[in-house]
């Protein structure tokens, strides 16, 4: 089989089973440069497919990206650019696919098929008519599709083992002598954009560690700000509580020394009128129940204490 004819199966075994077989394919470019103007951010286009009515762009994505919708975006963008002539209008703009075929689940869905369409979130069923449409197809789960081409394919990419299917053994064989070509390996290298993608990669994890920065910074804040709130919190609730110690201390203590104070001025009153009373002082008994100043003296002469 030809290589033009084995891409042609292999287009359809991508498309087949999603929408319909692609068919009069007009002609096929793979490793495409589009770079809409010469200051602009290039794409490099895995194979471009046109056909009559329609055009494909079929891309392998061997490493997980977090920015495979804008890359989609982007891609769609550009070929839009590529397809419209000046002077035409947008219905000229042919039906357009991007399909990624990816070593990974794009989304971490689960899916084996993602199809990816724009609709009205308000009422779904409205028309947009904006003619395009994308595919992520996830190779790790080809066994979820029913029997067909693609699954065959998506297991092919996945394993690197052909089956039984004939288009795959021959997909295989082309590949092991693609790959055994030194020229055809060298000019595909150059192609690359490795610098490009290794600099959006950066960009997405530098991102991606500030995002994760502030996350932690927000819980270390938190947690220095809930350890310096106890430790002040303890402070000022051992100064309040040692304040407060002291003022309940200090009224209790003027309370009971009130308490006993008048306790014992009792006492002392109480046998100085029994000593008096004894000794037939009558009017010095009287005197002292008037007179403070009088008591005290008298009870300095008997010699009357707390003691006793």
């Amino acid at each position: 089989m030809a290589r033009s004819e084995l891409r042609d199966d292999v287009g359809c075994s991508v498309h087949g089973n999603l929408l319909e077989p692609i068919a009069d394919i007009e002609y096929i470019v793979t490793e495409d440069d589009v770079r809409p103007t010469l200051t602009n951010h290039g794409v490099r286009l895995d194979a471009f497919v046109k056909t009559k009515n329609e055009i494909y762009d079929i891309e392998m994505q061997t490493t997980k990206r977090e920015d495979l919708g804008r890359r989609m975006r982007y891609y769609q963008g550009a070929l839009d650019t590529l397809t419209l002539r000046k002077g035409e209008g947008y219905e000229e703009l042919p039906p357009c696919i991007i399909i990624f075929i990816c070593m990974h689940d794009p989304f971490d869905e689960g899916l084996p098929v993602y199809t990816l369409d724009v609709n009205c979130l308000e009422k779904p069923s409205a028309r947009i008519g904006h003619g395009f449409l994308w595919k992520a197809l996830s190779a790790p789960a080809w066994g979820k599709l029913p029997e067909g081409r693609l699954r065959n394919l998506l297991h092919y990419v996945w394993t690197g083992e052909a089956g039984e299917d004939p288009l795959m053994g021959q997909l295989a064989v082309a590949v092991k002598k693609a790959n055994k070509n030194e020229n055809w390996r060298k000019e595909k290298m150059a192609l690359l954009t490795f610098e490009e993608d290794m600099e959006i990669q950066r960009r997405i994890a530098e991102k991606k560690g500030q995002e994760r920065g502030q996350i932690i910074g927000l819980q270390m804040g938190l947690e220095q700000g809930l350890a310096e709130g106890l430790e002040q919190g303890l402070a000022e609730g051992l100064e309040q509580g040692l304040a407060e110690g002291r003022e309940q201390g200090l009224a209790e203590g003027r309370e009971q020394g009130l308490a006993e104070g008048r306790a014992e001025a009792a006492s002392e009153v109480a046998s100085l009128m029994a000593l008096l009373l004894g000794a037939e002082r009558l009017d010095d008994a009287r005197r002292a129940a008037v007179e403070e100043s009088y008591r005290d003296e008298l009870i300095r002469e008997f010699g009357i204490s707390q003691a006793e």
